[in-house]
């Protein structure tokens, strides 16, 4: 891909970045968030920034062993089941100091990343499956959609001939099924998952920015798949996983992605991005 196309695309990410920042500090004050809330959402942009530039500068250096990015990712979810924070039966979260963090928006664009360049590795496929099983009994419904929609869009990219991968997108599937049969008990937060609806009612303009920005979230992977062939597979399946956390808050009591009240998604976008527009293709750390 040629170099003004990278550039093209990190302008038009860090224009999205910024404009989502500045709505989403005007959207969740306008929903009633306090000011704190609002110190934490920027200093979780700035760092998500720093993450971004590290993870693009140093991450594809490493020779990683992808299915132990994924087996490491399932071991933050049992780790967070066993010591996180529960919420009306709802174990998503660990606490560092004042701040509870959602896990699986940290561990999630790793797992997609390693899943899509992993199929050559028989390993990666049940390690996926059991990773979409703890999705399931954290209660976490959209983060279980997210998680088998990214799965489901590598596999599509890669297609392949083993009928391990595709028996995981289809246990995942079933899986995130039943996350989302199964009621949420939690009650919203006007800042934090009923970020739009509170956002609209306080001002029309600024309630649509907020949607038409939080849609927006995947375009970065999308274009990226576009322009870079030999990362289509892993920019997918970030990009499917980002319109499965979108779509959780749009149809069920889910979080608002980056542009709702929380550390964890902000930081997790910034990772994604990382992954995604880091170093040439020379680089790339082989599928192993």
């Amino acid at each position: 891909m040629r170099a003004d196309s990278v550039r093209a695309i990190r302008l038009f990410t860090a224009g999205l970045g910024a404009a989502s920042l500045a709505v989403s500090l005007a959207a969740i004050s306008a929903a009633g968030a306090p000011r704190n809330a609002l110190i934490v959402q920027g200093l979780a942009a700035v760092l998500a920034l720093g993450l971004a530039l590290l993870v693009g500068r140093f991450w594809r250096r490493a020779r990683w062993r992808l299915w132990l990015l994924i087996a490491a990712s399932a071991l933050a979810l049992v780790v967070t089941l066993m010591n996180g924070v529960s919420l009306e039966g709802a174990k998503r979260w660990l606490a560092l100091g004042p701040i509870q963090m959602h896990t699986a928006s940290i561990v999630l664009p790793f797992a997609a990343w390693a899943f899509a360049k992993g199929f050559g590795d028989r390993r990666a496929a049940p390690i996926a499956a059991l990773l979409a099983f703890l999705l399931l009994y954290q209660h976490d419904a959209a983060s279980s959609l997210a998680w088998a929609l990214a799965l489901a869009a590598a596999a599509a990219v890669e297609r392949p001939r083993q009928v391990t991968p595709w028996a995981c997108v289809a246990v995942a599937a079933l899986l995130a099924y039943g996350a989302w049969v199964e009621p949420d008990t939690l009650p919203a937060v006007p800042y934090v998952e009923g970020l739009l609806d509170q956002t609209f009612a306080a001002s029309p303009v600024l309630g649509v920015l907020a949607g038409v920005l939080m849609i927006s979230l995947p375009a970065p992977f999308l274009l990226v798949a576009r322009t870079r062939p030999e990362r289509r597979a892993e920019a997918l399946a970030l990009a499917a996983l980002w319109v499965g956390w979108i779509a959780g808050n749009l149809f069920g009591n889910y979080p608002a992605p980056v542009l709702g009240y929380g550390a964890a998604p902000i930081l997790a976008w910034g990772l994604s991005l990382g992954l995604v527009l880091g170093d040439p293709v020379d680089q790339d750390p082989p599928a192993s």
